[in-house]
């Protein structure tokens, strides 16, 4: 009785954590909007002005390939937001995400390059169902760079991420799992990804969590792991406009079954379950946190029932005028996602991995078990794209990087099984080791 009442207690207490850290990262996360929202657009808007030709210049960064096609719609509706002139009350800007707007049936390109040039007549659309988060960074990045120079930034930054995820990763004796993080990224045509505002931020999200768990890996068997990943739902539904958002789940989950090479399927499983459900309230409970404060703040913006709306339009079967299932949304990901260069890719490390695996006896039912987290992973994109069906096919172009979760899960279950420790064979070691010792000591 008295050790479960304790762990009732633990539990709340690990409850009220959690409510605590979740509306610490609402309240802080609507301040810091009001503060970036209070910084004059007029440098901004000379910004944008210097590199509007960008936004129509490239809608494909390699023609055919549709993985690399460039979110200017989306792009240009950031830059409107970010440089909207509108005279209104701080908190029904920073709940309304306003953008300029002429009503004319112009796309989003046109409706920014139209004000950028001056034309008269617009009036003010509000976006209040989403965080806006990414406006943060834009607008400060905007007092001092236009937009040309942000893409290139974006391109440093990345490869400096990655080549810190590189180095941890040898650092820490798992220079097998570089190749399957490098073919994941790749798979994801991250150049497109640098040369996207929208694309960047899950994309940032996911390699810093992932950096964090390899250079921190002393925390991963730490039971406030799950904090990690609260955080890391919470800041994907803040700055991501509804792009590809489990990848900021999968990449770190995996990365962290790595780092758990030594532990046993049970914890490993555990330990993916938990930290996924954390992911989830994280992401959840942030989202939701804006369209209860937009519906104090400012009632007449809408927020909760356009969030209603758009997650019933979002999930629902029915994209394009026809009707799809989870199969449908599946096979047209997969379309875009499989070119030969990734299937050739994936194909070399798997064919690599095995051949090692196999030649090291690595085979056995015992390390197989082990694959299993790894397994559960690599499903992550099929639940996605069952949840948000209309959005995942209507926008194919870049939910299609759901998928890389996959490649990551599926090549680091196959280097782990070819060159990673495992907990069995360690059992077995720790075994023979105490029997030598009793051997030598009986032979004294």
């Amino acid at each position: 009785m008295h050790s479960g009442k304790k762990m009732i207690i633990m539990s709340l207490k690990s409850i009220g954590k959690v409510l605590a850290v979740l509306l610490t990262g609402i309240i802080s996360g609507f301040l810091i909007l009001c503060f970036v929202h209070l910084l004059p657009v007029e440098r901004m808007h000379k910004n944008v002005l210097a590199s509007k030709d960008i936004l129509n210049s490239h809608a494909q960064i390699i023609p055919g390939y549709l993985s690399t096609e460039v979110d200017n719609y989306t792009d240009s509706i950031m830059l409107n937001e970010a440089i909207c002139p509108i005279d209104a009350p701080i908190t029904d800007k920073v709940v309304n995400n306003y953008q300029v707007n002429y009503f004319r049936g112009y796309s989003q390109q046109e409706n920014l390059l139209r004000y950028l040039n001056g034309e008269a007549g617009y009036d003010y659309q509000g976006y209040s169902h989403y965080w806006g988060g990414h406006q943060v960074s834009l607008k400060l990045l905007l007092l001092l760079f236009d937009y040309a120079d942000i893409l290139v930034i974006n391109l440093f930054l990345q490869a400096m991420l990655m080549a810190l995820i590189i180095a941890g990763l040898c650092r820490a004796g798992r220079q097998y799992f570089v190749v399957p993080f490098c073919i994941a990224v790749l798979s994801m045509m991250p150049m497109t990804i640098s040369l996207c505002l929208q694309f960047c931020d899950v994309f940032y999200i996911a390699l810093l969590g992932s950096a964090v768990i390899i250079w921190k890996s002393e925390c991963i068997e730490s039971k406030r792991m799950y904090f990690l990943f609260l955080l890391l739902g919470m800041m994907t539904s803040y700055f991501d406009f509804l792009t590809y958002p489990f990848v900021s789940l999968g990449f770190p989950l995996v990365t962290g079954l790595v780092f758990l090479d030594d532990k046993g399927t049970l914890s490993q499983v555990y330990a993916v379950i938990k930290n996924s459900m954390a992911w989830c309230i994280g992401y959840a409970g942030q989202w939701i946190g804006k369209w209860v404060l937009g519906s104090i703040l400012s009632p007449q913006s809408g927020s909760m029932t356009e969030a209603i709306s758009s997650i019933r339009y979002r999930g629902s079967n029915v994209a394009q005028g026809i009707t799809i299932n989870t199969f449908d949304v599946l096979l047209k990901n997969m379309f875009v996602y499989l070119r030969w260069p990734v299937i050739l890719m994936v194909g070399m490390a798997v064919c690599v991995f095995m051949m090692v695996s196999i030649r090291r006896k690595k085979t056995k039912a015992a390390n197989i078990q082990r694959c299993i987290p790894y397994i559960v992973v690599s499903m992550y994109p099929i639940v996605w794209y069952t949840i948000t069906k209309n959005h995942s096919y209507e926008h194919s172009f870049m939910a299609y990087r759901e998928l890389a979760i996959s490649t990551l899960a599926g090549l680091g279950m196959l280097s782990q099984l070819a060159y990673g420790r495992n907990g069995a064979e360690k059992g077995n070691m720790d075994e023979m080791l105490q029997q030598e010792s009793k051997q030598e000591v009986r032979t004294k």
